[in-house]
Order: C-alpha cells, then sequence, then structure tokens
C-alpha cells in the first residue's frame, strides 16, 4: 500500500466517526465500500460497514423480507448486494460469491430508510396512500386499490374528477374482511414499457373445462402462447378447433410420442400407455414437456415460461397484464416464485370450477395438495438451466437461479397460481379411481392426507367392483359417501378452514366467454 493511499483510508475512518448526519453517513459508506471493492468478505469491510446494525433477515433458501443493503453468509465471513424484498437469500443473488462454502448461510438486513407508509412501487407503478376507510379517495388516474395487508381488491374508472369512497361497496367486494382497510391511488406513468411475451406449459389430461382455461388466459390475461402436452385426450384436438383463429395460432399441441409440433396436431394413440404409479412418474412428464417448451421459447423469442396445469390458473388481483407485471421484474433476476392458493367450493355440486368459485383459501398449512407455489423462468439463449421438478428451475451445477419471491411485493404478491383441485367431484373420481393403481409403498410416500385417503377408499371401491358388478352394495363408495369425503376436504364445510383465511377472487367470467 503506498503512502498516499494508506493517508487516503485513515482521513476516510476520521471523517467517518465525526459525520452526524445519519444520511451523509449512508452516502459516504457506499463511496467507500464502492472504492474498496463492493462484495469483499466481512474482514476487507470498511469500519463504517461494520457499524451497520445487521438484523437476520433471512435463512439461506428464503426470501428476503427487507428491500436495501444485505450480506450473505456466516461469522465473520460475509459478502453484501443491494436487494429488492423477496429476493432469494442465496449466492446467485451476490454475484455467485459463496463467503464459507459447506456452511448453511443467512441473510442479514441493514434495512430500509424508504417510508412506505405513503408510498410504494409495485413492479412498475408507484403506489400513493389515498384514504382510510370510510374516508375519500382523491385519484386523478381513477386506479385505485383498497384492502389492508396482502390483500387487496381494484377499481379503474379512468379519469376521475370526483373522489373514490374508501369502502367495500365502491369495489364490489370486502377483501379482508372484518378488518380496517385502506386506499391507495396508482400516479400516472411517464413513460410506457412494452409488455414481455409469456408462454405457458402444461401436461393436460382429461382438461376439466379447457375452453375456458385458454380463453381467460390466451383473452384474459395476455399470455402469448400455450404448450400443451396432451395424454389420453383426444377431445383437446376437437376443442382448440372451436377456438377463434387468433387464439388458435397460440397454441401448440404435442402428441404423446413429442412428434408433432402444430397447432391441431394431436395423433390419438389406442392405448394408454400410462405407467404404474401414476403419481410419482407424472413430475418426470412434466419436466420433459417444461424443457422442451423452453427450447421452443428460445427459437419464438418469448421472454418468460410458467409452468401451470390445467386446473389451475394465472390470477392478478389487480387485473393487471402478466406480460406488464413480468416485464417490470428487475434485470438482475431470472426466476420469480409465484404462490399458489386453493380454490374453495360451495358444495359437490359445483360443475363449472373456474367460473363458479367466489373465493380462495390463502393458508398453505390448511391446503389439501401442494403449497410452494410455481415459478415463472426468464427465457435467455443459450441458457443452461433445467427444470428441477414442475415449480422451479435450476442452473448447469443444479444450483438455484438468481429469484425473487413475489410474495413480498408490498402489496402482497401481484400475481398467484389458483388451484382448483380435484373438481368438480366427477373429476375427483376419475383421477383417483385412475391412480388406484399406485403401491402402498408409493401412498404412504404422498405427503398430502386428502390424497392419501381418495387413492386408498378407491382401491377399496376397485377391489370391491365385482360386488358393485352383482348389485350389492359397497361400504363407503356410494356416490352420497363418496360425495361426503369431496366435500369434507374441498368446500367451505372443510373444519380446518377459517374465515381469516379465506379471500374473494373476481374473474369476469361473462365478458372472457362471451368475448
Amino acid at each position: 500500500m503506498s503512502l498516499a493511499e494508506y493517508l487516503w483510508r485513515r482521513h476516510a475512518i476520521v471523517s467517518a466517526v465525526v459525520l452526524c448526519s445519519l444520511s451523509n453517513a449512508f452516502a459516504y459508506k457506499h463511496h467507500l465500500r464502492n472504492s474498496l471493492g463492493a462484495g469483499r468478505a466481512a474482514s476487507n469491510r470498511s469500519i463504517v460497514a461494520a457499524e451497520v446494525a445487521w438484523k437476520r433477515c433471512a435463512q439461506e433458501g428464503e426470501a428476503v423480507d427487507l428491500p436495501g443493503l444485505v450480506r450473505f453468509g456466516f461469522g465473520e465471513n460475509w459478502v453484501e448486494a443491494e436487494l429488492p424484498p423477496g429476493a432469494s437469500c442465496s449466492s446467485a443473488n451476490f454475484n455467485g460469491q459463496d463467503p464459507r462454502p459447506y456452511t448453511r448461510k443467512v441473510c442479514e438486513c441493514a434495512g430500509s430508510t424508504l417510508d412506505t407508509s405513503h408510498f410504494r412501487k409495485e413492479l412498475g407503478v408507484f403506489w400513493e396512500h389515498c384514504a382510510m376507510e370510510g374516508q375519500d379517495c382523491s385519484c386523478n388516474t381513477g386506479n385505485v386499490r383498497f384492502g389492508e395487508g396482502n390483500r387487496w381488491a381494484a377499481v379503474e374508472k379512468g379519469f376521475q374528477a370526483t373522489p373514490v369512497p374508501c369502502t367495500a361497496t365502491s369495489f364490489g367486494e370486502d377483501p379482508s374482511y372484518n378488518r380496517v382497510k385502506e386506499c391507495w391511488c396508482a400516479r400516472a406513468s411517464n413513460h410506457a414499457v412494452k409488455a414481455a411475451k409469456v408462454a405457458i406449459v402444461m401436461l393436460s389430461r382429461h382438461p376439466p373445462d379447457l375452453n375456458a382455461w385458454l380463453r381467460y388466459h390466451l383473452g384474459h390475461a395476455g399470455v402469448e402462447h400455450v404448450f400443451i402436452k396432451a395424454e389420453d385426450s383426444p377431445d383437446v384436438a376437437t376443442t382448440l378447433q372451436q377456438l377463434p383463429q387468433d387464439f388458435q395460432a397460440k397454441v401448440t399441441l404435442w402428441d404423446e410420442s413429442h412428434s408433432a409440433a402444430s397447432v391441431i396436431g394431436l395423433i390419438a394413440e389406442d392405448k394408454d400407455n400410462r405407467p404404474q404409479d401414476d403419481y410419482s412418474t407424472l413430475q418426470d412428464r412434466q419436466m420433459t414437456a417444461m424443457a422442451r417448451a423452453k427450447e421452443e421459447c428460445v427459437r419464438m423469442g418469448i421472454d418468460w415460461l410458467i409452468h401451470i396445469d390445467d386446473d389451475e390458473l394465472l390470477y392478478t388481483p389487480q387485473q393487471r397484464k402478466i406480460g406488464d407485471l413480468l416485464a417490470a421484474m428487475p434485470s438482475q433476476f431470472n426466476q420469480a416464485y409465484l404462490p399458489n392458493v386453493e380454490a374453495v367450493y360451495e358444495s359437490a355440486k359445483v360443475k363449472s370450477c373456474f367460473m363458479e368459485t367466489k373465493q380462495v383459501n390463502l393458508n398453505r398449512y390448511t391446503f389439501e395438495s401442494y403449497a410452494n407455489g410455481k415459478s415463472a423462468l426468464r427465457v435467455i439463449s443459450n441458457q443452461k438451466v433445467h427444470p428441477a421438478g414442475p415449480h422451479q428451475w435450476r442452473d448447469s451445477l443444479n444450483q438455484e437461479l438468481n429469484s425473487v419471491h413475489m410474495d413480498k411485493e408490498p402489496f402482497g404478491t401481484p400475481l398467484m397460481v389458483v388451484h382448483y383441485e380435484s373438481c368438480p367431484f366427477s373429476r375427483w373420481q376419475d383421477k383417483f379411481w385412475e391412480l388406484g393403481n399406485t403401491s402402498p409403498d408409493k401412498i404412504s410416500a404422498i405427503p398430502f392426507p386428502f390424497y392419501r385417503e381418495s387413492i386408498s377408499r378407491m382401491q377399496s371401491c376397485r377391489s370391491s367392483s365385482a360386488s358393485l358388478a352383482q348389485g350389492m352394495s359397497v361400504l363407503g363408495c356410494s356416490q352420497a359417501e363418496l360425495a361426503n369425503l369431496w366435500s369434507r376436504w374441498k368446500t367451505v364445510a372443510n373444519p380446518k378452514l377459517e374465515s381469516k383465511d379465506l379471500m374473494p377472487i373476481n374473474i369476469p367470467w361473462d365478458t372472457i366467454i362471451g368475448g
């Protein structure tokens, strides 16, 4: 070290000690850290950085709660980065650096100085607090949200000269019953951002309502393309032929052997080639479809790829287009985790699951199926990634991509997966009757009690089919008894459901289907 450099650093340390203004100290800390090299281990950090009151905000692999300066490591070994809320606590978000190999690390946050009580930014949109419940919200854009926490309803009335009453009546729903709510106004944007091109890939077998599913995603949600790998479902091609021509052009249908890649290209096979233990092999087939779709997206110029199922919808509570949301995703993130919620039905009489569902369960601890969400992958040419199951992607070293958790956005998740699982009742019967060939050891490994009970009941009824053929009743296998089992898990009659965990959803099905 030269004498001049030594004197400069000594002067920097002395100056930092006597700085009284928090804002000046914060700015100086960043200047000094940048001068010495951001991202070094803790032993090389400046004395100013060491004075930050670090607070643990995530375990490795979890989402960081607070925006701003975050450090990653353990003990005396750390690296730092500026991160938004929801960023994954992993080396991928710290330039791939691992400050303490072979050790479970944590993230610590310096805290944010941003005032989020009156101003917030959500994926390209600036929001300003305008009223508490019962007051009037003056909002020139007419784009107002009403709610609290992570539950919000929206209304968009265009230019408004008169205030919008901040009440459930104005929004047509109460997103958080029996809680004090507030209103926020979206500021006008000075520049338009080009929407991202988003594609969906799914494995489909006897889809419950493919017509509504496609019209919703292609027409209402703004999805650019859909890849369908159909299994034992010749009716899929017929459904596609009944769609408008512009929708048909946005669907790629693969046959059982993946030999076709055209809009109306399904070649049905004479027999069902599904293997035994279909539950455990399903994910392998899903990952195969995901990898194929990713390569097609590169060729087609698609920006983002999302894998969901034919009983799931991508839902935006604020009714924003999915491409607009993902276009505003910070460029350092190549994967966005989308939380899932479960549809709750009124009774076993439900027929049109998508259209008749009015509320969803947000409490992942009471879900009857998976609770770890799905992910959106940023498609990049020559990107060496692979599906790590149906829920996420990883790099060539099987490490997490630069990822962000969307449920950490300031108003809760702006994009979620609504799971209409095992609906309607007749589909549940078909699904678990077919899963009845699952071996006992595979059943015991299934993590969902609803699945285990459903498979076991259908196996019992399957083994008693001879008695049924002879007109003999079998305990637990009548339509009424099966409907009771289904209702106990899937409807408002489920004793585990609490009103505080339920949130209304609003989808304009009359417009979607009518259009």
